[in-house]
This record gives C-alpha cells, sequence and structure tokens, in this order.
C-alpha cells in the first residue's frame, strides 16, 4: 500500500491538472485554488475510509481491493506491489508532480489575472 501522502498528493495534482484551463477564464476558480487542493487529495484518499470507518467497514475494505478503486486519483494501482516496494520513491515522485502541478495551475492563473486586466482596461 502505497503511503497516504500519495494518495494525498496524487489526487490533488490530477485536481490542479483539471482545473488548470478553467483558472485562464475563471477567477473562481483561481480564488479556490485552496480548496481545489483539499478535495482532490481527499477525493484520493476515500477507498482508505475503511480504515476509520465505525460501519460497513468490511464492505468499504472489499472496495479499496479491486480496480474500482481506481476512479479515486488511481489509487488501487498506486497500491500495487511495485509502488508499495518504492515507497520512498513513489513518495518523491508524488511530491515531484505535486509540484509541477502548482506551477502549471500557478501560470494559468496568472494568464488568467493578467487577461482580466487587460479586458478591464479596454
Amino acid at each position: 500500500m502505497a503511503p497516504a501522502i500519495v494518495h494525498f498528493l496524487v489526487g490533488a495534482s490530477l485536481v490542479l491538472f483539471v482545473l488548470a484551463p478553467l483558472a485562464l477564464v475563471s477567477a473562481r476558480v483561481r480564488e479556490r485554488r485552496l480548496s481545489a487542493v483539499a478535495v482532490g487529495g481527499l477525493w484520493g484518499l476515500v477507498p482508505d475510509f475503511h480504515n476509520v470507518s465505525p460501519v460497513y467497514s468490511d464492505e468499504l475494505e472489499s472496495c479499496h481491493g479491486s480496480p474500482r478503486a481506481d476512479l479515486f486519483a488511481a489509487h488501487y494501482t498506486l497500491d500495487r506491489p511495485l509502488v508499495r516496494e518504492l515507497s520512498v520513491e513513489s513518495t518523491a515522485a508524488s511530491i515531484l508532480l505535486f509540484l509541477i502541478a502548482v506551477t502549471v495551475f500557478g501560470v494559468f492563473c496568472g494568464i488568467g489575472r493578467h487577461r482580466d486586466k487587460e479586458a478591464e482596461t479596454n
């Protein structure tokens, strides 16, 4: 099983990549960037809810161990034995992916802000 931080960072990164083009045209998306990181990270952790759930833990755990968990930021794939064996490397890779996603999203936000300012002056 990959460390929880890997699931969180992969989920947050995917959401930032999806929202980056929207940041070009929507000030609302740009303003809620921190919420996007939190929601994306929690989305990546949903299949691990069985660890803390007071009810239905067996049913939730069976979903965690199935390919359906890939609907949550590739959770099942990240829990495969190869990733488990390379936990330090997968953590480093997820941090790098997150930094790239933040950079891409930040650039798109900057372009969007610049476009908004140009539109105001015209």
